[in-house]
C-alpha cells in the first residue's frame, strides 16, 4: 500500500505549511518587536495592554502549530473536542493552582 499524493494536492499542503509558519513568524517578530520597545521606548503605554495582546498572540501561534503541524485540522470534529476539553480544564487547573497559592502566600506574610 502506497500513499502517494499528486502534484497539485502536494504542492497546496507544502503551500498551507509555508502560510503557517509565515505567520507564525510575523507574530513572533511582532511580539518581541512590541516587547523591547515598550521597555525602551514607550514608557507610557499600560502594560495590561501589551499583556492581554502577547496573550492573544499566543494562543493564535498555539493554534497555527496544532492546526497545521501536528495536523488537528484534517481531523474529526469529535477527536478535536476530545483533545481540547481537557486542555481547558488543564488551564483552569493552572489559573486555580496560582490563585490559591497566592492567597495562602498572602496569608503567610
Amino acid at each position: 500500500m502506497s500513499s502517494h499524493l499528486d502534484d497539485a494536492t502536494y504542492h497546496k499542503q507544502v503551500a498551507a505549511i509555508w502560510r503557517a509558519t509565515i505567520i507564525i513568524a510575523v507574530v513572533t517578530v511582532f511580539e518581541v518587536g512590541l516587547a523591547l520597545s515598550h521597555y525602551f521606548f514607550f514608557y507610557h503605554h499600560p502594560k495590561a495592554i501589551i499583556n492581554v495582546f502577547m496573550v492573544l498572540a499566543t494562543l493564535m501561534k498555539a493554534f497555527y502549530i496544532i492546526a497545521e503541524f501536528m495536523h488537528l485540522k484534517y481531523e474529526y470534529r469529535s477527536f478535536i473536542i476530545i483533545l481540547t476539553l481537557p486542555l481547558i480544564f488543564l488551564v483552569w487547573l493552572i489559573i486555580a493552582l496560582s490563585v490559591e497559592g497566592t492567597f495562602w502566600l498572602r496569608l503567610i506574610q
